[in-house]
């Protein structure tokens, strides 16, 4: 198809600098520049409640929003009330145009309405009919104080008209705003009183819309954490039954004709392996000392080194043997501050975390367990006992094997 043909003298207009979309970067057609200058237009043509209606969801923001609507443009003081889950009206946001009344604007929101409050705001919300003071009282002030101290700071303000709207959305109330002007404004008039409660719907929605998206996120939050608590469980118990079954077997594994290396080398392979430890030992005593049957992860050369560990030796697998009593570390911070000055092997292997259990036959100490992990880790009470439990088939098992060697 042939492009069209102009008259003498006129030419297709050019494209204005920078026209464009920036998404693709093309310039945009004179359709496309035309739709978006009518769609900027009616933007600027909405009033700005109807602007509202497409603004941020967020609650805190919405509130902000609309009490900004109504101060300075509309009134000095603005008290807006949003009743809650259990249909009890709260104070929100105070908003005043005198950047100097912060104080005063502290007093009122430590005064907190409850329940029993008769405020305007409250009667309006109960019967969801507009107030107009024209001309504010010493007496109408009376009337409207919950209190002395509401009393007095409602005399600070020093009203000369007052303005009460219900908000109304979808057949209910949502809350409320009190609008008050001061002297130096002229005061409310029955035109304004028309305005603003035309006004006041479409702000009735934008705080109904927000409330309602806050409470769909706490809903969203509270089902996601109760799944989270489920699948916690759900899992647990899984780990439970899985840690039941690798005991079970172990049970019948090491009451076998082994020796001590090789009790010792089932326990790793078929219990504790399941904790995922970086690296373990199993150290027994022989001739006073502590030798190592069994240590999986470790550099040969700290091998070398530690293969007989004194007593005194500053190592947690002598500590839990002297003292027969499990030593659970979850960090390095631990290590250091229980245990700093008999540490020494601990931090030549640079584990996070460790567990020192002693292996006990008759009640009689025999060697020592010990599990080294490369993050911080802190065993929970089942899977402490669940190491317990395998030191001990690990101290049945060295036992049988040492009468048989008698034997």
């Amino acid at each position: 198809m042939s492009p069209p043909t102009l008259p003498p003298g006129r030419s297709l207009p050019k494209e204005a600098p920078g026209a464009g979309d920036a998404a693709s970067g093309r310039p945009l057609t004179l359709a496309e520049r035309a739709a978006r200058s009518l769609a900027e237009g009616r933007h600027h043509d909405e009033p700005p409640e109807i602007r509202l209606l497409t603004a941020s969801l967020d609650e805190a923001d919405a509130i902000r929003s609309v009490v900004a609507h109504w101060v300075p443009q509309v009134a000095d003081w603005c008290f807006l009330y949003m009743v809650d889950a259990q249909g009890i009206p709260r104070r929100v946001q105070v908003g005043h145009a005198d950047p100097t009344q912060g104080a005063l604007a502290a007093r009122f929101r430590a005064v907190a309405p409850g329940p029993g409050w008769a405020n305007l705001a409250s009667q309006a919300i109960r019967d969801r009919t507009p107030r107009l003071f024209q001309d504010v009282t010493p007496e109408v002030l009376r009337w409207a104080a919950h209190d002395d101290d509401h009393l007095a700071a409602l005399t600070s303000v020093a009203p000369r008209s007052i303005l009460v709207l219900p908000f109304v959305s979808r057949d209910r109330v949502v809350g409320a705003v009190t609008l008050m002007r001061c002297a130096d404004r002229l005061p409310f008039s029955e035109e304004d009183l028309v305005a603003a409660t035309r006004t006041a719907r479409p702000l009735a929605l934008v705080l109904d819309n927000a409330r309602a998206v806050t409470l769909a996120r706490a809903a969203r939050r509270e089902a996601e954490q109760a799944a989270d608590v489920e699948r916690h469980h759900r899992l647990s118990a899984e780990r439970a039954l899985l840690r039941l079954r690798r005991l079970e077997s172990l049970v019948i594994s090491l009451s076998a004709a082994l020796t001590e290396e090789a009790a010792a080398r089932l326990a790793f392979e078929g219990g504790l392996a399941l904790l995922e430890p970086r690296l373990g030992a199993v150290a027994l005593a022989r001739a006073g000392v502590l030798e190592l049957v069994s240590a999986p992860g470790w550099p040969l050369d700290l091998l070398e080194r530690w293969r007989t560990i004194p007593a005194d030796a500053p190592s947690l697998m002598a500590e839990a043997w002297r003292t027969q009593r499990p030593i659970w570390l979850s960090s390095e911070r631990d290590l250091e501050e229980r245990y700093g000055a008999t540490a020494e092997l601990a931090r030549a292997l640079d584990q996070q975390a460790w567990a020192a259990v002693p292996i006990l036959a008759d009640d009689q100490p025999l060697g020592a367990l010990v599990l080294g992990f490369d993050r911080p880790r802190a065993l929970d009470e089942h899977e402490r006992a669940y190491v317990t439990a395998i030191a001990a088939l690990i101290g049945m098992a060295a036992a049988r094997a040492r009468l048989r060697a008698v034997e």
